[in-house]
């Protein structure tokens, strides 16, 4: 009951649920480059899925421990397993650490350029936690972080990286920035009077919704630009179709109804847009 118990606090801690945004978007990429005449073995995928979870869970981790105090503060955050003392913020460190050698283990296992690669992308990732203090573009900044999934999962197949796929990475980008300016709103205020830095404390709600709404055109570009690249099939585009509908119905919920509708916007539509695109891309080889 125990392990139990301190499995859901870890789970909780990472947000494992979250997996479900950026996971496909590698796997898609995994798909593409096997699309485009690259060899494919269980093993690698094995080893991608890991080097992912790795990643994954020391940024979050490490963004746990050096939020603690903020988080103790947000009413929102107050109740997280590092706030509350279920996960110390030794065991959080340790976590985290064990986090960081799977991913590098696990990228080295791939191919040495994965291996090279995987200082400067854990830069990037556990940088992200300072981000709110010092600018407001750290909704872009995480969008960046997850991104490097779709290249690296490519890299990780191809031996080397294609433009071709930056289209993907891109279109994770804006989708990852658009949905977290949606679910920042939520923390305006607070961010405000505690001096943190979002393009809600700075430019307000109208300005964040028509940036975030700018950024789901410019996925839905690189989606596109995805599909006409790779000359994938019809059933992929009519998918992207959808996605496009989920945009314009996400950004009118939260126009109209505000922050009530943020989970639904936020982690619903997250999820079945991002399975939405793999189950467009893996049409392309079944």
């Amino acid at each position: 009951m125990n392990f139990f118990k301190s499995a859901v606090a870890y789970a909780d801690l990472i947000k494992l649920g979250h997996t479900l945004f950026a996971l496909p978007f590698a796997l898609s990429a995994l798909c593409l480059a096997y699309l485009s005449g690259h060899s494919l073995s269980c093993s690698k995928i094995f080893w991608v899925i890991l080097a992912f979870a790795g990643a994954r869970a020391s940024a979050m981790g490490f963004n746990r421990i050096v939020d603690r105090d903020v988080d103790a503060l947000n009413p929102r955050t107050k109740n997280r397993p590092s706030v509350t003392g279920k996960i110390s913020i030794a065991d959080a460190k340790v976590f985290t650490i064990i986090s960081i050698v799977i991913f590098f283990i696990s990228a080295g296992m791939i191919n040495w350029l994965c291996f090279v690669l995987a200082f400067p992308a854990l830069a990037v990732l556990l940088g992200y936690s300072y981000a709110k203090r010092f600018t407001f573009t750290a909704h872009y900044i995480v969008g960046v972080a997850l991104a490097i999934a779709p290249a690296g999962a490519w890299i990780a197949v191809a031996d080397s990286l294609s433009p071709q796929i930056l289209t993907l990475s891109f279109a994770l980008l804006f989708n990852i920035a658009s949905f977290d300016l949606i679910y920042a709103l939520q923390d305006m205020e607070f961010d405000k009077s505690h001096k943190l830095h979002s393009i809600p404390a700075k430019f307000g709600r109208k300005i964040t919704l028509i940036l975030s709404g700018i950024s789901f055109v410019v996925a839905t570009i690189c989606l596109i630009a995805t599909g006409t690249l790779f000359d994938l099939n019809k059933f992929y585009f009519i998918c992207v179709a959808i996605i496009a509908v989920l945009y314009a119905i996400g950004e009118f919920a939260i126009c109209k109804y505000g922050e009530t509708k943020t989970q639904l916007v936020f982690f619903y539509e997250n999820v079945a847009i991002s399975l939405l695109i793999f189950i467009g891309i893996v049409s392309n080889i079944l």
